[in-house]
C-alpha cells in the first residue's frame, strides 16, 4: 500500500522529537577532517526520503560494524542545521534476524491512490479488443502474484518513477497520453500501442530488485537488462499460444526492443513504425516529466530559482513554482552512537 500521514519516517518525523525506526544505510564515506582525524558520514533511507549522519568517534570500529546496505533501526533526534534538516543519531544497531520488515518501511511508494491505480489500469487493459493481443495480456497477467509483482516494481533506479508501483504509475500515465493522441491520429493501432505500453517494461520485475530495502540491479538486470528480458518472456508467452500471428509479433516485439529509443540509451534497434515511435516518445515524455518533478522537489538548493545542473538532460532546470523547492539535509554534527 502507499504511504499514510499516519506513520512517521527520518523525513517526515517533527523536528526535536525523538524518532525511532528502521531505516537502510545507502551509502557510508570516510571523510578527513582538517587536522587529518577520520569521521564517518552515513547516509539513511527510508519511505519518506534520505537524511545524512555524522560519526566523529571510534570511526573504524562504527565503519566495519555498519556496513552499507545493512537495514538498521536508529533512534534519532531530526534538528536542522545551517537551515537543512539532519538526524543527530543517539543510538544505531543492525536489524535483528527475527525482525521482519515490511519493504514498504523502506521504500517510497507512490504518491496516489494504488487501488484506483490499479482500476484505471485494468480499465486500459480490457479495452484492447484484438483477439490475439487481449489473449496474450490476459495469459500474462493470469497469475495475480505476478500481477502484484509487477504493479510493486519500481519504474527505475535512478531516473523516473523511482518508487513503489512505480511502474504501474508510468504506464497508466502513457496509456492515458496514447489514449488522448488517438483522437487525432486515426492511424495509431491503439489495441497494439496500448499492449505495447502494458508490456514495454515487464522485464524490470527482473532487473530490479528491492529485496534489501533499495533499488538495485539483479544478476539479470546486470547480464540481461530489462530489453532483452522483457521481450524474451513475451516471445515465449507468444510462442506456447500457438496461434499468434507472427507479423502482429514483429510489430510488438520490436516496439519492446526499441523503447528505449536510441542505442545509447539501450536501445537494440531504433523505433521504425509508427506505433513504435509513439510508444518511445511517450516513455520519454512521461519518464522525463515525473523525474522533472523529483528534481525540482529534491535537489533544488534552498533559496535559489534553480536545480543543480542535471548531467543527464546536460542542462539545469528553472523553477516555475516556488512551492516545489525543497530543502535537503548535507552533514551532521557531532552524535552519540549505542543500541536503541
Amino acid at each position: 500500500m502507499a504511504k499514510t500521514a499516519q506513520r512517521q519516517g527520518i523525513k517526515t518525523a517533527p523536528l526535536g522529537e525523538p524518532y525511532v525506526g528502521f531505516c537502510v544505510v545507502r551509502r557510508k564515506e570516510i571523510r578527513y577532517k582538517q587536522d587529518g582525524r577520520p569521521y564517518l558520514v552515513l547516509e539513511f533511507g527510508d519511505w519518506s526520503g534520505r537524511l545524512k549522519a555524522r560519526i566523529w568517534e571510534n570511526v573504524q570500529q562504527w565503519d566495519r560494524h555498519i556496513p552499507e546496505g545493512a537495514i538498521v533501526k536508529i533512534k534519532a533526534i531530526p534538528q536542522m542545521f545551517n537551515d537543512l534538516k539532519e538526524l543527530k543519531v543517539q543510538k544505531i544497531r543492525l536489524k535483528r534476524e527475527q525482525e521482519q520488515i515490511d519493504i514498504h518501511q523502506l521504500l517510497p511508494s507512490v504518491n496516489k491512490n494504488v487501488s484506483e491505480l490499479k482500476s484505471r489500469f485494468h480499465d486500459h487493459l480490457f479495452s484492447v479488443r484484438h483477439g490475439h493481443l487481449r489473449q496474450l495480456l490476459d495469459r500474462i497477467f493470469a497469475d495475480d502474484g505476478f500481477k502484484e509483482q509487477y504493479f510493486l516494481t519500481p519504474g527505475g533506479k535512478l531516473w523516473h518513477h523511482v518508487y513503489l508501483y512505480g511502474m504501474l504509475d508510468h504506464v497508466v500515465g502513457m496509456l492515458e497520453v496514447a489514449t488522448a493522441l488517438s483522437k487525432d491520429d486515426p492511424w495509431l493501432h491503439m489495441d497494439l500501442l496500448k499492449t505495447g505500453i502494458i508490456l514495454h517494461d515487464i522485464g524490470k520485475v527482473w532487473e530490479l530488485d528491492i529485496s534489501r530495502g533499495f533499488i538495485e540491479l539483479s544478476d539479470q538486470g546486470r547480464l540481461f537488462g530489462h530489453v532483452v528480458r522483457g521481450f524474451s518472456f513475451v516471445e515465449r508467452h507468444v510462442r506456447e499460444m500457438g496461434d499468434f500471428p507472427s507479423e502482429l509479433w514483429l510489430q510488438l516485439g520490436h516496439m519492446i526492443l526499441s523503447h528505449p529509443g536510441e542505442p545509447e540509451k539501450g536501445a537494440p534497434v531504433v523505433p521504425m513504425t509508427r506505433e513504435a515511435m509513439a510508444l518511445s516518445l511517450i516513455n520519454q515524455l512521461d519518464g522525463n516529466l515525473n523525474a522533472l518533478q523529483r528534481i525540482l522537489r529534491a535537489d533544488v538548493p534552498p533559496g535559489s530559482k534553480w536545480s543543480k545542473f542535471v548531467p543527464l538532460l546536460g542542462r539545469f532546470i528553472h523553477v516555475s513554482h516556488p512551492a516545489e523547492q525543497n530543502h535537503q539535509t548535507e552533514d551532521q554534527e557531532q552524535m552519540h552512537l549505542g543500541d536503541p
